[in-house]
């Protein structure tokens, strides 16, 4: 007897476990009649057994269905009951378009065991059938004109950013003014313009290829920003010294019009290498290696050396044959009048 009464308890014990940790959904409506372009409210509700894990649907997208947009999610609220169950709850509101038949879907939540618990579980609502309807027209009332919009005065508020934006407006032209003022143009006393100093365009591109090496992109990886920089410090170099428009150039064109320059073949030559390997790279045809990488970096800096240095003998060459020109051009009347005198 005893035996069948401490079986029974523990049948008793055990159903009142399972109803404990039973798991309820439920999705409801004020009203089942709703009308068209009128928002109304989804209630969710999830129970389940305290220490259980509840994933709940964060309803990321606009629309619940293709008949029901969702225009407003409130904030997720989690409650206790009296049997250590926990509550999750939140309002939905949803609006519909359409008219006639409208259906609430069912709403899929998430739930396990514990968070841990890889096997996730579904608990899902119940469709709701809902009725829409257009705004009621009372038609026995008389028509009534359109009322033109009111106009509201203006406040301080909304014409202050506007005023501040014209005082600083108004700051900023008046630096700039007395800056201009400031710099005042100077001049020489031949009524030459003077200017800054100007960094001679070799001693500027030596000092560029130097920044450029330490900058050390292509062993970073910026390999066509790397052979970029490299051309552009060729072409203002070749602009700034020899007085080719080399900036607005292409390749081809630069080193056409290098050619009457004189320079030796060798010299030519790691111009005419490094800029059509930079194209090649610039252009995502070629990939260079570090040692091309390295190599394009020695011939242009060997070419900036090598054409100054051939520019400047010649030059020199020429300034040396100018002035003996104007030598023997002084010398000649001077002759010329010793015979008279004979």
């Amino acid at each position: 007897m005893k035996k069948t009464i401490l079986i029974l308890m523990a049948a008793f014990a055990l159903l009142g476990g399972l109803k404990a940790q039973n798991v309820e959904v439920e999705g409801k409506v004020n009203d089942t009649k709703v009308q068209v372009g009128k928002p109304f409210t989804l209630d969710l509700s999830l129970k389940v057994p305290y220490g259980w894990f509840v994933e709940w649907n964060d309803f990321a997208i606009d629309t619940l269905s293709e008949q029901l947009d969702i225009i407003k999610r409130s904030e997720v609220e989690r409650t206790a009951d009296a049997d250590s169950n926990v509550i999750v709850r939140q309002q939905l509101t949803l609006m519909t378009f359409d008219t006639g038949a409208v259906q609430v879907p069912s709403v899929g939540l998430t739930y396990a065991r514990s968070f841990d618990d890889p096997n996730r579980l579904m608990a899902y609502t119940d469709p709701i059938d809902l009725y829409s309807t257009t705004i009621t027209v009372d038609t026995t009332m008389a028509y009534k004109p359109i009322v033109e919009p009111l106009a509201a005065p203006i406040q301080m508020r909304e014409v202050f950013p506007w005023i501040l934006g014209a005082l600083l407006l108004v700051l900023v032209c008046l630096g700039i003014w007395l800056l201009v003022k400031r710099r005042k143009t100077r001049v020489d006393e031949n009524g030459n313009i003077v200017r800054g100093p100007v960094i001679p365009p070799y001693d500027k591109a030596v000092t560029d290829l130097e920044n450029l090496r330490q900058q050390k992109l292509w062993q970073s990886g910026k390999v066509k920003e790397y052979f970029s920089s490299l051309t552009d410090i060729a072409r203002e170099y070749i602009e700034g010294q020899f007085g080719v428009n080399a900036v607005e150039m292409t390749t081809d064109d630069i080193l056409e019009e290098v050619k009457p320059l004189r320079f030796s073949k060798e010299t030519y030559d790691k111009l005419k290498e490094t800029m059509e390997v930079a194209d090649l790279v610039k252009f995502a045809k070629y990939t260079s290696s570090n040692l091309e990488s390295e190599n394009a970096m020695n011939r242009m800096t060997d070419f900036v050396n090598e054409s100054h240095e051939q520019y400047q003998k010649r030059k020199a060459e020429e300034e040396a044959r100018l002035a003996e020109m104007k030598k023997q051009k002084q010398e000649e009347p001077s002759g010329k009048e010793d015979q008279t005198n004979v």
